[in-house]
Parts: C-alpha cells; sequence; structure tokens
C-alpha cells in the first residue's frame, strides 16, 4: 500500500494502519488518511475510481507460459524464446537463449543463442 500523504510504498499492520517509512511525512494513521479518502484513487484512463484499501495483490504463474526453463547436460541450454530471435543460418524463430557475464562486470551480459531447429549457435553483444 502507499501513503496517502506522500506516496511512499507502506505496510499495514494488522489494524489495517500504516506507518510512513519516509521520516519527513512522518504519516501514521489509516490507510484512508485522514480525511478518510487517501485511499481512493480514480484511474485516469477511464474514470473508475478504486478503493485501495480493499484491494488484494496476485500473480498468475501461467501469464509466464511463454518462458521455459531449459537445462540439459548435452542439449542446449537456457530459456526458450519464440519470434525474439532468428537464426542467421536457417531463419528459425526458436532459439535457447543464455546469458552469460564474459566480459568485466561494468559491461552488459553476452546473450548466448541456439537455435532450437539446427543447433547452431552464436552471440549477441548489448
Amino acid at each position: 500500500m502507499f501513503c496517502p500523504k506522500c506516496g511512499a510504498l507502506s505496510y499495514p499492520d494488522e489494524r489495517g494502519w500504516i506507518k510512513c517509512p519516509d521520516y519527513k511525512c512522518g504519516y501514521e494513521g489509516p490507510l484512508s488518511g485522514e480525511d478518510g479518502k487517501g485511499a481512493e484513487f480514480t484511474d485516469p484512463m477511464t474514470g473508475e475510481t478504486i478503493d485501495l484499501s480493499k484491494t488484494m495483490a496476485s500473480t498468475d504463474s501461467k501469464s509466464l507460459k511463454h518462458l521455459t526453463e531449459v537445462v540439459e547436460e548435452d542439449g542446449p541450454r537456457g530459456t526458450l524464446r519464440v519470434g525474439d530471435y532468428l537464426c542467421p543460418k536457417c531463419d528459425g524463430d526458436r532459439a535457447y537463449v543464455e546469458l552469460r557475464q564474459t566480459r568485466s562486470s561494468d559491461e552488459p551480459e553476452t546473450k548466448i543463442c541456439t537455435c532450437d531447429e539446427c543447433g547452431h549457435r552464436w552471440r549477441e553483444y548489448q
């Protein structure tokens, strides 16, 4: 939840009250704020008003279905990505991508790609 006064990320206690972690703000009280409207958020796109004090966060692991972790001893290693990379040898669009730090730590990692169709390996540098 967020502090109704300054917007800092805060966590409610058992009573539903929050203590703002920002020492300059210092708000301590109900999530709805002193005026009772601090937990209301109006979506600028739809105009819908949402009571944030009654919202719940949830995730759905099925939404990450396109990422399939594959680590095999003799086969390809990495994450299977479909449509993100094209094999320079056979134009296949299914590639396993593995990130490795091949240069110094202040440089970006190297993407090592392996084509699922022909097994061709190539690297991509950032």
